[in-house]
C-alpha cells in the first residue's frame, strides 16, 4: 500500500511481526542495539510462540565449515541457494555454542558429546538427518539441557523479551494487514495492524523485519503451493501466510513455495480431527501402529506404503529419492481383534495411549467387506489387501511395500478396526527471499528498502530438511535481522505529526503477571515456570496433613494436550497425597510442572 497519505497512530524504531524465535530473536537484538521496538503477533497470550514452541528444541549445529558447505549442498541437490547466504547460516551453525553462551546464558549440550546413556534423549550414532551423504558426520545437534520438547529453548527467548520490556513493547492478539511503502523510493514506511477490532497505523523509522512464520494454517495456500487439498497443522494454529501476502504487497521475491516438512511414526500422517482449528497429534515411537496385524490404507482400499520404514520428517524413501507419501483424501489405520487387544493391554498397563482418543474413535466391523463399506472403500481392495499381506508374512517378503516382514502378523478373525488418518504439515519453507544480511529481495533480486525476514518465513531449506535447521534459522538470521533494522538509515521515516496517537509502553506478556490470586483457609499458591507454555499457577488446599484439592489458575499450555493432563494429574495427586505421581502420557513436561508448583505450594504448608 502507499505511504505517502498515511495518518500515523504511532512510531517505532523498528517494528517486528511474529512473535516465534525468529521474531523474539530479532526484537530482542533490535532492542540491544539501541531500538524501541513494537513486536507484535496475532495469537493471544499464552499462545504466541509460533513453531518454536511446539518443536522439539532441537538447535543444528556442526564442526567445520568445509565439510557441513558439502553437507549442505548435497541436502539442496541441484536447487540455488545464494553462496553468501548459505555461507553466513553455516557459519552461524559452526559458531552455535558461543551463541548458546553470550545470547541465551546456557552452555550449549552437544547431542554428539554430551548425551550419555540414562539421558533423557538418547545417544544417537549419527545426527544427520541423510547420515549417507558425504560429510554428515560434521552435524550435531545443540540443546539447552539433557531434554527436548519441552519448549526450553522458546522460553529463554521469550524471557529474553521480557526482561527488554523498557524497550520492547508487545502487542497480542494483534493482526498485521498491509506493508506502507514509499512509492518513489520503494521503502517501506510502515505497516497496518488489527487490534481488538481497530486498525492502527504504524510507522517504522529504520526497519520492519517480517517473522511471521509459513502457512500451515491457510488452505488456500496450501492448495495453491503444496498442491494438496489440506493438510493438518501440527503446530501452531496461527501462521497464516500474513508475511507472504505482506512480502507481495512490496514486490517481494518467493522462494521455497512447494517445500514443506512432515512428521509421525506413521509418515507424513496423524489421527484425523474434526473442524479446522484443530492440532494435530504429534505421535514419535508408538511401535504398535506398525508392528504386527496393522496396516494403512488409501482411498481406493489398498496399502501405500511400508508402515515401518523410518521417515525424515515426514519423507520416504522412493527409487533413490525422498519424498513426501501420495496424498489420501482419507487414509485410515486398519487392524484385526489382535491387534485391539494389544492396544486394549497398552491402555491397561499406561493407563492412556499415546493419542487418547484412540479407542473412542474406532470404527468396526465383524467382517473385511463390512468394514469397507462403512470406509467407503471397495469390498473387494480392502479383502486382497488383508490376503495379500497375509500372504506376504507367510513367504517372509512384502513385494507390495518392502515392510519388514517381521514387523507384520497375519489378520485373524474378525472383528476388524479402523480409525480415520489425515496427512499432516509440520512447517512449510516458502516466502519472501532474503540475502546474507537478512534484507528481503524483490522480484529483480535488490533489496527492499527497511524491509528484513527471518525463521521460516521463506526459509533456506530448498530441498531436503536437516534436524534442527529451521531453528537455527531463527537464531542467526533473528540476530541478523533485527540489528540490520535497528541501525540508523539515511533515509529513515520521521513522523512529524500523529493522527489519534496511541498509547505506547503496551506490553501484553505483562498484565496477566499483576493478577493476585485469593486463598482461603488451608489454601496455598504454587508456581512453576517450567510449563510447555511457560508459568502454572496452582492453588491446593491441605488439611490434616491431606492434600484435597489441586486448581489449576494459570497456565499457558499446549490445549490439545497439557490441559487434557490437569484433571487427571489432580486425581492422582490428591488419591496418593503427594505431587510426586506417574506423568501422564503425551504430557511429561506440563506433568513435571504441575507437579513442581504443587511441590511448592506444600513448601509453605511446611513453612506455618
Amino acid at each position: 500500500m502507499q505511504a505517502n497519505d498515511v495518518q500515523w497512530n504511532a512510531q517505532y524504531d523498528v517494528v517486528v511481526v511474529g512473535f516465534g524465535g525468529a521474531g523474539a530473536t530479532a526484537a530482542r537484538f533490535a532492542a540491544d542495539a539501541g531500538a524501541y521496538v513494537l513486536l507484535v503477533d496475532t495469537a493471544p497470550l499464552g499462545r504466541e510462540g509460533g513453531n518454536t514452541r511446539y518443536a522439539s528444541q532441537h538447535v543444528a549445529m556442526g564442526k567445520g565449515i568445509g565439510q557441513l558447505t558439502k553437507y549442505y549442498q548435497q541436502l539442496n541437490d541441484d536447487y540455488m541457494v545464494p553462496a553468501k547466504l548459505m555461507q553466513t547460516y553455516l557459519r552461524g551453525l559452526v559458531n552455535m555454542p558461543d551463541y548458546f553462551e553470550k545470547y541465551l546464558g546456557v552452555k550449549a549440550v552437544s547431542w554428539k558429546d554430551d548425551i550419555r546413556l540414562g539421558d533423557p534423549v538418547v545417544p544417537k550414532h549419527s545426527l544427520a538427518e541423510y547420515p549417507e551423504l558425504a560429510d554428515s558426520e560434521s552435524v550435531d545437534i545443540a540443546l539447552v539441557h539433557r531434554r527436548d520438547k519441552d519448549a526450553a529453548l522458546w522460553k529463554i527467548l521469550r524471557q529474553n523479551v521480557v526482561e527488554r520490556a523498557d524497550r520492547i513493547d508487545v502487542w497480542l492478539n494483534t493482526r498485521a494487514r498491509h506493508l506502507y511503502q514509499d512509492e518513489r523510493t520503494g521503502v517501506v514506511k510502515g505497516v497496518q495492524l488489527r487490534r481488538r477490532g481497530k486498525d492502527y497505523q504504524i510507522a517504522v523509522k529504520n526497519g520492519l523485519v517480517l517473522a511471521t512464520g509459513g502457512f500451515e494454517n491457510n488452505r488456500e495456500m496450501i492448495q495453491n503451493y503444496l498442491q494438496k487439498p489440506a493438510l493438518m497443522p501440527m503446530g501452531t494454529l496461527f501462521n497464516r501466510g500474513d508475511g507472504i501476502k505482506m512480502a507481495q504487497e512490496v514486490q517481494a521475491k518467493l522462494w521455497h513455495m512447494g517445500n514443506y516438512e512432515s512428521y509421525g511414526t506413521l509418515a507424513g500422517l496423524t489421527f484425523a480431527e474434526e473442524g479446522t482449528q484443530h492440532r494435530g497429534r504429534v505421535i514419535q515411537s508408538w511401535s504398535q501402529l506398525n508392528h504386527g496385524s496393522i496396516f494403512v490404507i488409501g482411498d481406493d482400499g489398498t496399502r501405500f506404503f511400508a508402515e515401518n520404514q523410518p521417515a525424515r520428517h515426514g519423507h520416504l524413501y522412493s527409487h533413490g529419492h525422498w519424498v513426501l507419501p501420495h496424498y489420501q483424501k482419507h487414509p485410515y489405520l486398519v487392524f484385526d481383534q489382535a491387534q485391539y487387544e494389544v492396544f486394549a493391554q497398552q491402555e491397561k498397563d499406561d493407563r492412556r495411549l499415546p493419542y487418547p482418543k484412540f479407542m473412542q474413535k474406532l470404527i468396526s466391523a465383524d467382517s473385511l467387506p463390512e468394514l469397507a463399506k462403512q470406509l467407503h472403500v471397495p469390498a473387494i481392495s480392502l479383502t486382497q489387501t488383508v490376503t495379500d499381506f497375509n500372504h506376504f508374512k507367510e513367504i517372509g517378503r512384502d513385494y507390495q511395500t518392502g515392510r519388514d516382514t517381521d514387523t507384520m502378523r497375519k489378520f485373524g478373525a474378525g472383528p476388524y478396526y479402523a480409525i480415520e488418518l489425515a496427512s499432516n504439515v509440520l512447517n512449510t519453507q516458502g516466502g519472501p527471499q532474503h540475502d546474507e544480511k537478512a534484507r528481503v529481495l524483490n522480484v529483480d533480486d535488490q533489496p527492499i528498502p527497511h524491509l528484513y525476514s527471518a525463521g521460516e518465513l521463506g526459509g533456506i531449506a530448498a530441498n531436503y530438511y536437516q534436524s534442527g535447521g529451521n531453528l537455527a534459522e531463527c537464531l542467526i538470521f533473528g540476530k541478523i535481522a533485527g540489528e540490520n533494522a535497528a541501525k540508523p538509515k539515511k533515509d529513515a521515516v520521521n513522523v512529524a505529526r500523529l493522527h489519534d496517537a496511541v498509547t505506547v509502553h503496551i506490553n501484553d506478556l505483562l498484565d496477566l503477571s499483576a493478577q493476585h490470586y485469593m486463598v482461603g483457609p488451608d489454601q496455598y499458591l504454587g508456581v512453576s515456570d517450567d510449563g510447555m507454555g511457560g508459568r502454572i499457577v496452582v492453588r491446593v488446599t491441605y488439611q490434616n496433613q491431606k492434600l484435597r484439592q489441586v486448581e489449576i489458575l494459570e497456565n499457558h499450555e499446549n490445549e490439545e494436550i497439557g490441559q487434557a493432563a490437569f484433571d487427571q494429574l489432580a486425581k492422582n495427586m490428591i488419591s496418593a497425597n503427594t505431587p510426586a505421581v506417574d506423568a501422564i502420557s503425551g504430557a511429561t513436561t506440563t506433568s513435571r510442572a504441575v507437579s513442581e508448583a504443587v511441590a511448592d505450594a506444600l513448601s509453605k504448608v511446611k513453612s506455618k
